[in-house]
């Protein structure tokens, strides 16, 4: 094989891998981005109602000086309740789980709700995540102020 050729056949990789780096980011992007898609509800506050099962005051930036609660509501159908569902919280400047919450659905599981331990935390950027059995059906990003 001649060098031209490999070259030619080397670009022609070089190519195909970049379309498809390209197309897995706008998927990503898309599928992030399209919230009819998933059934599940996130919420995040640092108040809750009287039965405490929602926050009356949700929002994305929060005082660490008070408890920050965070809540997945369930759909009333088409959800089959057998997964294992993680509630995490991530530092976006370390990358760490700074807080997990593991729960084993059944049919009765409603929501997953965690109250955040944030008090000691730095000020800064975190991400509260929703996983079932692996997949992501969740995201929110938040800040954390004196």
């Amino acid at each position: 094989m001649n060098s031209n050729r490999k070259k030619a056949l080397g670009l022609a990789g070089g190519i195909v891998a970049v379309i498809a780096i390209v197309a897995l980011v706008i998927y990503l992007v898309y599928a992030r981005s399209n919230p009819e898609a998933n059934p599940f509800t996130l919420q995040m506050g640092q108040s809750l109602n009287a039965d405490g099962t929602a926050v009356t005051d949700n929002g994305t930036s929060f005082s660490r000086s008070k408890t920050i609660y965070a809540i997945a509501d369930y759909p009333d159908s088409d959800v089959t309740k057998d997964h294992t569902a993680i509630m995490a919280v991530i530092s976006e400047s370390t990358g760490k789980v700074v807080q997990q919450q593991e729960v084993e659905e059944d049919e009765s599981t409603q929501q997953v709700a965690m109250e955040l331990d944030n008090k000691n935390w730095e000020p800064g950027i975190y991400e509260l995540t929703f996983a079932r059995s692996g997949t992501m059906v969740g995201t929110i990003n938040f800040s954390l102020h004196e």
